[in-house]
């Protein structure tokens, strides 16, 4: 098994640089687009239901988000100190690391899950949605993909740790089996095909929740037989103070900021509402959509983020300095492209997702807007990741903290101008925002690296 894992993992340490970013992100970009993907077949068959459906699966979907955002404090930390202890020679270190992200990630997972079931109907009530039959539907999903938070962290976090080690593929390999199961599984639980019943969203929860578990058996069986870094794994061995804090204070800036991104999604979504339903449903439609450039993207921020760590902690800040502009000039043609398929083709791509008239032309308006700061998101997320292999966690954190929250004012300020195109118009200007500042900073951090 040692021999097959050792094949996978890229050496980051030495070689082209374009070259190993590329190899090391394409299949996390993979991966990041199968995360997405659940959620997107979830949404393309439970429109199929119709309008009501989506907006409950939205309103839940935005607690499933924001338990990614928790799973980031160990998945962070973990990836980060794993990628450093590598790159200077201390397996050993590395780890015990992996251990403790794992044991972290539990802990988080069992709490949030156990909240969100037992608080849903408050949950939901925050987004005042005005059909009795939409907020029961969006209830009963969200109990449902909430007993599936244990294994989705499982997975988020086995993901960041491989990556530390240059190894993308294995994970991309376990999550696209899920996918593939999960695509399977949906229609024959959403509309009851065969003997399987009509369960409707519930069976779209389902399909999701079984197809991450089999994600889990497989990490867990990688786990077990690895010889690299998980060599001695004890899930039970009682875990240092010392590394536990420090993936604390390492993954929490970027979780609470992905916490905050989810909290200020859902006031926006509250806003969203009051143009009444539809609205939100071109928000969670359009929002997917957007989603294969920014899963993307922050795919490559992943990649960013194992390489710099394991050169950072090798000391070889040259190489940092060149993987640094390296992976500008990757993301600047991503961006230019991810403009162009948003903006050009708003209409074909919102079709794919329902067949109402009215949201398909508020979807592409959409799309036109936000596809404006695809250049900028791309700059964001490839330096928060270059950020977060350096260790430095608050900054680019704080900077998203600020203009993502920055979000709400801007929608108020520019609604009775633009009425819902004044909360795009929101999102897109403080995406260019944290793309231009954050990369400013970063170069500027760059010329201080000695």
């Amino acid at each position: 098994m040692e021999k097959e894992n050792k094949s996978n993992r890229i050496d980051l340490l030495n070689g082209k640089i374009a070259g190993a970013l590329f190899w090391l992100s394409v299949p996390i970009m993979g991966s990041q687009f199968i995360q997405m993907a659940y959620s997107m077949f979830d949404t393309m068959w439970v429109g199929q239901l119709g309008n009501q459906a989506v907006t409950a699966v939205g309103a839940a979907g935005s607690f499933m988000w924001l338990g990614q955002g928790i799973a980031m404090i160990p998945q962070i930390g973990g990836q980060v100190m794993t990628g450093q202890s590598i790159g200077e020679g201390d397996l050993k270190r590395a780890r015990r690391f992996a251990s403790e992200a794992v044991q972290l990630m539990l802990l988080l997972m069992i709490i949030y899950a156990t909240v969100c079931i037992v608080l849903r109907h408050p949950f939901i009530a925050f987004f005042k949605l005005h059909d009795p039959e939409t907020v029961a539907m969006s209830e009963s999903y969200l109990s449902i993909v909430s007993l599936g938070h244990i294994v989705m962290g499982f997975n988020y976090v086995m993901q960041g740790l491989l990556t530390a080690t240059g190894d993308s593929k294995t994970s991309f390999k376990y999550n696209a089996t899920g996918m593939v199961l999960n695509i399977a599984l949906d229609p024959f639980l959403i509309f009851g095909i065969g003997p399987f019943p009509a369960l409707g969203v519930n069976g779209a929860a389902i399909a999701t929740i079984f197809s991450e578990m089999v994600a889990s058996v497989l990490f867990a069986r990688f786990v077990i037989r690895d010889d690299y870094l998980f060599k001695d794994f004890n899930l039970f061995t009682v875990p240092e103070k010392s590394g536990m804090l420090q993936l604390i204070k390492l993954g929490t800036p970027p979780a609470l900021f992905n916490i905050v991104y989810a909290f200020v999604a859902m006031v926006i979504s509250r806003i969203i509402v009051t143009f009444g339903d539809a609205a939100i449903a071109v928000q969670r439609i359009g929002g997917q959509i957007e989603s294969l450039t920014w899963m993307t993207a922050e795919g490559f921020s992943y990649a960013m983020s194992a390489f710099t760590s394991q050169n950072y902690g090798a000391g070889n800040y040259d190489r940092v300095k060149k993987g640094f502009t390296t992976a500008t000039l990757m993301m600047t043609v991503f961006g230019i492209l991810a403009t162009a398929l948003l903006v050009l083709g708003a209409v074909p791509l919102f079709s794919l997702f329902i067949r109402e008239p009215e949201i398909i032309e508020g979807g592409a308006v959409y799309l036109r807007i936000v596809g404006l700061s695809e250049l900028f998101m791309s700059y964001e997320l490839a330096t928060t990741g270059a950020f977060n292999g350096l260790g430095q966690t608050k900054l680019p954190a704080a900077i998203g903290l600020l203009l993502t929250a920055a979000r709400i004012p801007m929608c108020y300020l520019l609604m009775p101008l633009l009425g819902i195109n004044g909360v795009w118009w929101a999102m897109t200007i403080s995406s260019i925002l944290k793309g231009t500042i954050l990369n400013i900073l970063f170069i500027y951090r760059l010329k201080k690296l000695q």
